[in-house]
């Protein structure tokens, strides 16, 4: 990794994220691949790791993606904007009261890192309306990412090309010689995940597409990574392919106290021990 992109780690909060298993990840990656394809971006823990030469991000979420181009294109403005504003239970409620379609670019994406840094939990929710809804998530919640945190994931972003769309449409753009990972939102009804997801946000319908794309991907040679939780669901994905399984430790209910581990899947085309070889 180039020494400017050391500190290139999520400064997002994010629900499912996957930073605990980042060892792991990264070993599926081989920097022989021409590109790092993400469909589920997230708070982008694996592509902030390892930083690679060209990328294409997406993530349905509109205004996740807003901020991950106004951190790459327009660093200094929301830089201004973000440190203007200062941590309370009163500020947080005002500025989640904002309009954010009345606010600059710049302005928004400031908003965007503050909700989520101050959200309970590093949830992002909102109601029928569309408007950010999550409850201020007290002291615990730490610290604003600081400038050099932010100029290295600056300097990261400009390897990637980032869009708001659905996987599929993303899925639709990928080509041999990219490597796709894929993180999906949770359709499980098991209580120890339901806790934490709320499992009518990805569909059946849209699960069964994933394993489709999945089949594809594999058979125009493409490397990928899917990781999910151990379950019904992911059994279902995993058949067919390489399956490791792993141990993490998930925040339910959002207090320390209720921590315990539960198992992971990564689903792969690639054995992360042979580099490239698809199986």
């Amino acid at each position: 990794m180039k020494p400017q992109l050391k500190n290139a780690k999520p400064f997002l909060r994010w629900a499912g994220s996957k930073k605990q298993l980042i060892p792991i990840l990264s070993q599926y990656w081989d920097s022989s691949y021409n590109r790092y394809v993400e469909p589920f971006a997230g708070s982008a823990s694996l592509f902030f790791n390892i930083a690679p030469s060209a990328a294409l991000l997406s993530d349905i979420n509109v205004d996740l993606i807003a901020t991950y181009s106004q951190i790459k294109n327009n660093l200094p403005a929301v830089i201004r904007s973000l440190y203007k504003l200062k941590k309370s239970p009163e500020n947080y409620m005002r500025i989640r009261a904002m309009d954010p379609s009345k606010l600059s670019p710049s302005t928004r994406a400031a908003r965007f890192i503050f909700l989520n840094r101050y959200c309970f939990n590093g949830l992002y929710r909102t109601n029928r309306a569309g408007i950010f809804n999550v409850p201020y998530g007290g002291d615990r919640s730490g610290d604003l990412p600081n400038k050099l945190h932010l100029k290295a994931c600056s300097t990261c972003l400009k390897t990637a090309r980032l869009v708001s769309c659905g996987f599929s449409t993303t899925l639709e753009a990928v080509v041999p010689g990219d490597f796709v990972y894929m993180d999906p939102p949770y359709s499980v009804k098991a209580q120890r995940v339901f806790s934490e997801y709320d499992a009518s946000v990805f569909s059946e319908k849209q699960l069964k597409l994933v394993k489709q794309w999945m089949r594809k991907l594999d058979r125009k040679g493409i490397p990928f990574l899917v990781s999910y939780a151990s379950s019904n669901e992911g059994e279902f994905l995993s058949k067919g392919f390489y399956t490791q399984v792993v141990s993490v430790k998930r925040n339910i209910a959002g207090f320390a106290a209720n921590r315990r581990r539960s198992d992971e899947l990564l689903i792969s085309n690639v054995h992360p021990s042979k580099e490239g070889e698809i199986l």
